[in-house]
């Protein structure tokens, strides 16, 4: 009989010779994980190519907290390599240029969260229909391509992929027409993304995040997606009313996320996309039905060759508007901007109510258009060194129309609409009163006049003649301009600063211009 000692005994060697043959009791390191190796691969961003684009890992950090980036290069392509602390995250592309429009890359490309280990190729491709997916939410993307109007050919080789859109590169694996098609819907998304990027709150403050802006623009393409057709059936030519649904559902859903009832989208902005998309999409169609067997690679070259003016055309309706050439008191930025107060402007003391009169420009309108401006102006009158007088006033809602050139067509400051003065009138320090009825500035030579808004108030003009009763020739007149719109944006090749008007109560942050005037 064995004793329990030796069965304890041969119980005790068993489980040690176990451990030992399995790496336990320390020292045989038998249970390490394999040291990371990196993945390298390489990947593609598709408008059509986009060259010098930023490529952002959204989950992955430098070590000083930055976001780890790459550039695409003249192709849209990228390489990247893992590392141990970036191995699974999605992917953002923003900027470059579109290398067959040879336009700047407003829009904002993205892939879905990706295991950059396991590629099954080692490459992958960002283009709208990775976008897309992104933003389909609950929505089968099955339905969602088939609504496009995707061709079979292309259908049965996403499918093939198992619908894993980073596979499928749409310059080299679909038609013309799937590209075209491709195409407008990211430029229909970069319009709307562009166009809410630009609306202000009344503060001046940017009313909508870009990443919130290109969720409202794709998701408003699913929704319209996951009910209908985007294209007329068999082209490349947007359905009108399917274009009018989403640009509705877009604004709607703006403004539910702005959630400021001082901000409102102005209308035109619908009317310039519909215009632009419509026509870029008519182009397109054109291009592709006259020639069925075109790829989507022959495509690009074909607008990068601008063959028949496509490209040009193209380009034009894709510029979206911007404030341009502004002047005041019917000098040019440029004089202005090289004025001073040791280098003022001549002004006589009878033209003075000229310093009030503005004209800007919106280019690249494609219609008739409007926008709500605020504005306000400082006007700091100087005697010497010791006398010294301010009249400021803001206007925070004019209703401002454009010509078809762009040009100032007419203006209304609408009944209720607030003024603010600030003064060193002993009389009137601070005083803040609304207009009872609408008043129409009409326009001359592109120009309106604030005078008009003066001469319509027997408040606000008493005011203003203190002001001009107490100047004298010589007297030094410096004139700062703030204009605030609110739904499109100042081109930033005017160099314009921005800076506050803060009076009485009301207050925003505008681009300025500021004058430097001697009386004579």
């Amino acid at each position: 009989m064995v004793s329990k000692f030796s069965k304890h005994s041969v119980l005790v060697m068993s489980l040690t010779a176990l451990l030992a043959g399995c790496g336990g009791g320390g020292g045989g390191g038998g249970n390490s994980t394999a040291p990371f190796s990196s993945n390298s691969f390489s990947g593609t961003a598709v408008d059509f190519y986009l060259k010098n684009a930023t490529v952002q890992f959204d989950n992955c950090k430098n070590p000083d907290g930055s976001t780890v980036t790459t550039t695409t290069g003249p192709q849209g392509q990228f390489t990247f390599s893992t590392t141990q602390s970036c191995q699974n995250s999605p992917i953002t592309i923003t900027g470059g240029v579109d290398i067959a429009t040879n336009l700047n890359f407003t829009g904002t490309l993205k892939l879905k969260a990706t295991d950059l280990q396991k590629l099954s190729s080692n490459t992958l491709v960002v283009s709208p229909l990775t976008t897309l997916q992104v933003y389909s939410g609950a929505a089968n993307i099955q339905t969602l391509l088939s609504s496009l109007g995707l061709s079979a050919d292309a259908m049965s080789k996403l499918q093939a992929a198992n619908f894993d859109l980073a596979k499928f590169n749409p310059v080299v694996d679909a038609s013309a027409k799937d590209m075209a098609i491709i195409f407008v819907v990211q430029q229909l998304a970069t319009q709307i993304e562009d166009s809410l990027q630009a609306v202000n709150k009344s503060d001046g403050s940017t009313a909508l995040t870009a990443s919130k802006a290109t969720e409202i623009a794709f998701g408003a393409i699913v929704k319209q997606l996951e009910t209908g057709s985007l294209f007329t059936s068999g082209t490349a030519q947007i359905d009108s009313t399917a274009l009018q649904n989403i640009l509705t559902t877009a604004v709607a859903n703006a403004e539910t996320a702005i959630n400021d009832s001082k901000v409102d989208i102005d209308p035109s902005v619908i009317s310039q996309i519909d215009s632009n998309i419509s026509t870029v999409s008519a182009d397109l169609n054109t291009v592709v039905t006259n020639n069925s067997s075109l790829t989507g690679a022959q495509l690009q070259t074909k607008l990068q060759n601008n063959e028949g003016g496509i490209q040009t055309s193209i380009s034009e309706q894709l510029k979206t508007p911007v404030y341009a050439d502004f002047n005041l008191a019917n000098y040019s930025i440029s004089q202005i901007q090289n004025s001073s107060s040791t280098s003022p402007m001549s002004i006589s003391l009878s033209q003075l109510s000229s310093a009030l009169l503005v004209s800007f420009k919106l280019n690249n309108a494609k219609s008739e258009l409007t926008d709500t401006v605020k504005f306000a102006f400082k006007m700091h009158g100087t005697r010497g060194s010791s006398q010294q007088e301010d009249l400021n006033v803001t206007v925070n809602n004019i209703k401002v129309n454009f010509n078809l050139d762009g040009s100032i067509k007419s203006a209304v400051i609408p009944a209720n609409t607030t003024v603010a003065i600030t003064s060193t009138f002993n009389t009137v320090q601070g005083v803040s009163f609304q207009i009872d009825h609408d008043i129409n500035i009409a326009s001359s030579n592109g120009a309106i006049s604030l005078q008009q808004l003066i001469n319509s108030s027997d408040k606000l003009q008493g005011y203003y003649n203190q002001f001009y009763g107490k100047l004298a020739a010589n007297d030094a007149i410096k004139v700062t301009a703030f204009v605030l719109p609110i739904t499109y944006v100042v081109d930033a090749a005017l160099n314009l600063p921005t800076d506050t008007a803060e009076f009485n109560n009301e207050k925003f942050v505008g681009s300025t211009l500021t004058a430097y005037f001697k009386l004579n």
